[in-house]
């Protein structure tokens, strides 16, 4: 009887480590550009400055970002995955670090959260 209690008392330790493994995680709101996706390529088309390279020419692509937005609705770690090129990346690169981002919210705590984004680019002779 003693090793029974013995064994019992063993296992109930063993396994009380593990009583709450996983827990629930509500994403309350995802990170955005204020307004929205549209609002922000109508941001960057209402301040960019088109490169000299671009004159002339039709250019009609896409530029695809990876960013991460902090807390604090800061912006680091921009990575470029596909570029249009004619110094035009660069360009909306140093546009999208001024933006203030709306930040993720996850179980009411404002979180970090990686965002990929689609900019499209249409230049038809300037």
């Amino acid at each position: 009887m003693k090793i029974l209690i013995l064994i019992l008392a063993l296992t109930g330790i063993s396994f009380s480590g593990f009583t709450q493994v996983n827990q629930l995680v509500v994403v309350n709101q995802e990170a955005q550009f204020p307004g929205g996706d549209q609002a922000m390529v109508q941001y960057i088309y209402q301040n960019i400055k088109w490169p000299e390279e671009t004159k002339g020419k039709l250019i009609m692509d896409e530029i695809t970002i990876s960013l991460d937005v902090l807390p604090d609705s800061s912006i680091t770690n921009i990575v470029l995955f596909k570029k249009v090129g004619f110094g035009i990346d660069e360009i909306v690169v140093d546009l999208i670090k001024k933006i203030k981002f709306i930040p993720s919210v996850q179980n009411g705590i404002a979180v970090k959260m990686n965002l990929m984004l689609g900019v499209p680019i249409q230049i038809r002779n300037q």
